[in-house]
C-alpha cells in the first residue's frame, strides 16, 4: 500500500502546482487520485473525496478513513440496517459542500472533472480542469508506488512459472490460464484483478484478451502479455513460451525482438523524445526479413494507475522521458511462419544514473 510520508509528498508537489495556478482550493471525486493522495483505498462505487486548500490543510470523505493522510477525515456511511442508502455519492457531496462553507469562498479553484462527478463538480462551478495537472504528477513515481509495481511484477514471476510448468499441446488456453491464475491467487494471499493476454498460435498475430477453448498445437508460440493489479498500481510485463523445441525461424525472430528492446534501452536518457524511441525501434524490426514488417503497434507506454500513461512511445507522442518515470518496453513480431508472434516486454525506472530493470523473469522461449 502507499505509505503516509510518500503520500504527504504527492501533496506537496500538488501545492505547488495549486501555486502555479493560483488555486485556493483543489477537489477531487476519482477514487484512484485520493488513494494516490491520502493512501485510502475506496472502491469504485464507494465515493470518496479529497480537498486542499492552499495552505495545505486537507479533508477527506470515504467510507473508510483510517490512516488516512489528511488533516481533516469523515467516515461515509454507505451501508445501514437503519435507513435506505441509495446515493451515497450524494451525500459525499453535501459533506464536503458543508466543509467548504466553513473556509471563504475561493478566487480560483481547481476540480479533477475526470473521475469526479456532478454533484461534486457542481460545489466549485467555476473551477479550472484541474485533470492534466494531475495525470503530469503522476508521471513521476514515488518508492512507494514503485514499491506496489514490484509487488505485482512478483505475480507476474510466479504466473509465468506456472505457464512453463503447465504448457503443453493437447491442453486449452483456458487450463493454461487457469493454472496461472491459480498461482497469482497463492502468491497473492487472495484473489486480485488478473488481465492480459491470453491468445496462443495463429490466433495471437492480432487477438489477445481472455483465453478460449481453443486447443494449443505443437509448434505454437504462446504470447502471454499479463498485469495483475493488486491495489491499483501494476507491473505489466510479456513473456513468449514454445511449446515445442523452437524451430529455427522462431529463435532468430526471438533474436530480433530481443535486440530491439536493448536498442530502446540503451537509447533511453532524461530529455529524449518517446517517439525518437519508437522510430529506432520500428526501422530495426522492419529491417530485419524475419519480421515481414510486422510490427504494428506501441514501442511501449507508462504505466501506474493506468494501463497506458506517459510517456506513450508511438509516432505522434508528446512525451519526453524524465527520472521518475516507469514504463514498459515491449517490441514484437507477429508472422504465420512464427506459428503466432513473439514480444517481450519487461518494465523500467528511469533515474539520473540510467534505466533499471525492474523485472528479471528469464526471456527465452
Amino acid at each position: 500500500m502507499l505509505t503516509p510520508t510518500d503520500c504527504r509528498t504527492r501533496q506537496k508537489r500538488l501545492l505547488g502546482l495549486m501555486e502555479t495556478n493560483q488555486w485556493d482550493v483543489f477537489l477531487t471525486g476519482n477514487y484512484r487520485t485520493v488513494y494516490y493522495l491520502t493512501g485510502i483505498l475506496a472502491r469504485p462505487d464507494g465515493p470518496s473525496v479529497f480537498i486542499l486548500w492552499s495552505d495545505g490543510t486537507s479533508a477527506v470523505i470515504a467510507p473508510v478513513t483510517d490512516g488516512a493522510v489528511a488533516t481533516e477525515t469523515v467516515p461515509l456511511e454507505i451501508y445501514s440496517i437503519h435507513r435506505s442508502i441509495t446515493e451515497p455519492a450524494h451525500d459525499a457531496a453535501k459533506i464536503a459542500g458543508d466543509i467548504l462553507a466553513k473556509r471563504p469562498t475561493p478566487r480560483r479553484s481547481g476540480v479533477e472533472r475526470s473521475g469526479t462527478n456532478a454533484w461534486l463538480a457542481r460545489l466549485l462551478p467555476d473551477a479550472s480542469d484541474a485533470t492534466q495537472g494531475i495525470l503530469r504528477l503522476r508521471k513521476h513515481k514515488e518508492q512507494d508506488e514503485i514499491g506496489e509495481i514490484r509487488r505485482s511484477l512478483e505475480l507476474c514471476a510466479a504466473a509465468y512459472r506456472a505457464a512453463r510448468e503447465t504448457l503443453r499441446s493437447g491442453l486449452t488456453e483456458i487450463d493454461v490460464y487457469n493454472a496461472m491464475n491459480a498461482a497469482v491467487i497463492h502468491a497473492a494471499g487472495t484473489v486480485v484483478p488478473f488481465p492480459g493476454d491470453f491468445a496462443c498460435g495463429q490466433r495471437c498475430i492480432r487477438e489477445g484478451g481472455p483465453p478460449t477453448p481453443r486447443v494449443i498445437e505443437s509448434g505454437d508460440l504462446y504470447i502471454l502479455d499479463i498485469f495483475p493489479a493488486p491495489a491499483l498500481y501494476f507491473g505489466d510485463t510479456c513473456r513468449t513460451f514454445a511449446v515445442s523445441e523452437p524451430a529455427d525461424v522462431q529463435h532468430k525472430a526471438w533474436e530480433v525482438v530481443c535486440k530491439a528492446k536493448k536498442i530502446a534501452e540503451e537509447a533511453i536518457r532524461p530529455n529524449v523524445a518517446a517517439s525518437d524511441i519508437y522510430h529506432q525501434v520500428k526501422e530495426y524490426l522492419d529491417s530485419e526479413p524475419v519480421t515481414e514488417k510486422s510490427f504494428w503497434h506501441h514501442v511501449g507506454h507508462g504505466i501506474g494507475h493506468h494501463g497506458h500513461e506517459a510517456p506513450r512511445i508511438i509516432p505522434a507522442s508528446q512525451d519526453v522521458f524524465e527520472v521518475g518515470d516507469v514504463f514498459t518496453l515491449e517490441p514484437g513480431v507477429y508472422t504465420e511462419a512464427l506459428h503466432g508472434g513473439i514480444r517481450i516486454e519487461d518494465n523500467y525506472l528511469l533515474t539520473e544514473s540510467g534505466l533499471v530493470n525492474l523485472f528479471y523473469f528469464p526471456t527465452g522461449l
